[in-house]
């Protein structure tokens, strides 16, 4: 009997449980219409909203004008002015429509300037930030190298006459460049410093110094010929020059 009546007892509880679960489901499904038929009325009320201002919106942000240009970086061979006559013709157009890549190539255009990065800044605002190059040295006559070893040619390099003058064959200026450095730093304890280098097609080194002294190492060992002549400079020939 006991037995039996437990049985039952259970068979109660579960037939109650079920009860109490559907009706919690049934609750649950009621909450999550009542939920979505809430959100469906927001969203279709902010849709209207937004259809009646989107196109409002739109023509205001097209029409948006460029009033402030802003120059960022240190400009030392490229002037304010050169910068704003190249994007004079871009920024007469709407923040959206001005056309950056464009304007990235014209200024890049410039010799003096190695790389321009632009951004909007809303709104109304062009932010131009250049890099100027940096010129190590000259090539021949009319070309400087930067610190990378590629060649740039502004209209004019007057102002670069002091720099030292570097040369050799088509293709060479990496390499002329690395040596220069290396000689340099053998040359740095004798105060002596490259006035001019020159590697012929054969590869042997001719040196200017910047007492007017004439080097020529050749091709063979010109590391160690060059640091032998920095050895012996000090101690015989520089009371003598």
């Amino acid at each position: 009997m006991a037995g039996l009546f437990f049985s039952k007892r259970t068979k109660r509880g579960h037939g109650a449980v079920r009860k109490v679960e559907r009706k919690s489901k049934a609750v649950s499904q009621h909450w999550v219409l009542l939920k979505k038929i809430i959100i469906g009325v927001l969203l279709v009320g902010v849709l209207g909203l937004l259809g009646i201002n989107s196109k409002t919106l739109i023509e205001d942000i097209n029409q948006q004008r460029i009033r402030y240009v802003m120059i960022e970086g240190n400009l030392s061979n490229v002037t304010e002015d050169d910068i704003k006559s190249t994007v004079f013709d871009f920024i007469n157009q709407s923040m959206v429509a001005v056309d950056l890549p464009a304007v990235k190539l014209a200024l890049e255009q410039n010799a003096w300037i190695n790389s321009v990065n632009l951004r909007r800044k809303w709104p109304d605002i062009l932010i131009i930030d250049v890099t100027e190059e940096v010129a190590i040295a000259r090539w021949g006559e009319k070309d400087l190298l930067n610190q990378e070893a590629a060649l740039f040619s502004p209209p004019v390099i007057l102002a670069q006459q002091n720099l030292a003058s570097l040369s050799g064959p088509e293709g060479s200026e990496k390499m002329v460049m690395q040596q220069y450095q290396v000689f340099n730093q053998v040359l740095s304890p004798t105060n002596l410093r490259i006035k001019s280098l020159h590697v012929n097609s054969r590869g042997a080194w001719f040196l200017q110094l910047n007492n007017e002294v004439r080097l020529v190492i050749g091709s063979v060992q010109p590391i160690e010929r060059l640091q032998r002549f920095a050895t012996v400079f000090g101690r015989i020939f520089a009371d003598q020059i």
